[in-house]
């Protein structure tokens, strides 16, 4: 009966723990999403990689990110689900693959716009396809790419 009742006592602590300890929450992407992005990474290079859920490429793509994060200090990752934050479901299992890969600290997804909106707030000249990602300078500046992101790739627009 004790041990029952510590084991209630540690589950009821546990859900009552601050909230630090948490993962980030994903931040909603609306039409000034772009402009609040760029001003987040404070003047230094980052990749913005755009994803969803059932984009198999997209997966490979940020496990590769992932992977060349942790041998490269200086390669800074922003995620972009085109899923809607307006669905719990996909919530939770953006929150779990970003968890897994370590990089839920930096995280956006489609807000209440309407996704063509959102789209074209990215970029007027994207039509959609994935896995997209945007390579940022420190000036601000971008370059698109549309595939698979692999460590040839991370080299050829962050060579550092």
């Amino acid at each position: 009966m004790l041990r029952k009742l510590i084991g209630a006592a540690i589950c009821a602590a546990a859900l009552v723990a601050p909230a630090s300890h948490a993962a980030p929450a994903i931040q909603p992407f609306e039409p000034d999403g772009m402009a609040r992005i760029v001003a987040s990474q404070k003047g230094q290079p980052f990749v913005l990689v755009v994803w969803s859920l059932d984009c198999e490429y997209c997966q490979a793509s940020l496990k590769t990110l992932a992977q060349e994060k942790r041998k490269r200090k200086n390669l800074h990752v922003v995620t972009l689900s085109t899923d809607a934050l307006d669905d719990e479901q996909a919530v939770a299992l953006m929150n779990a693959r970003l968890a897994s890969l370590a990089m839920a600290g930096n995280a956006w997804a489609f807000g209440e716009a309407p996704p063509e909106q959102l789209r074209y707030a990215i970029d007027s000249k994207w039509h959609g396809e994935k896995p997209r990602s945007y390579w940022f300078n420190a000036k601000g500046e971008s370059t698109a790419y549309s595939g698979v992101i692999t460590p040839q790739v991370i080299a050829k627009f962050m060579p550092n």
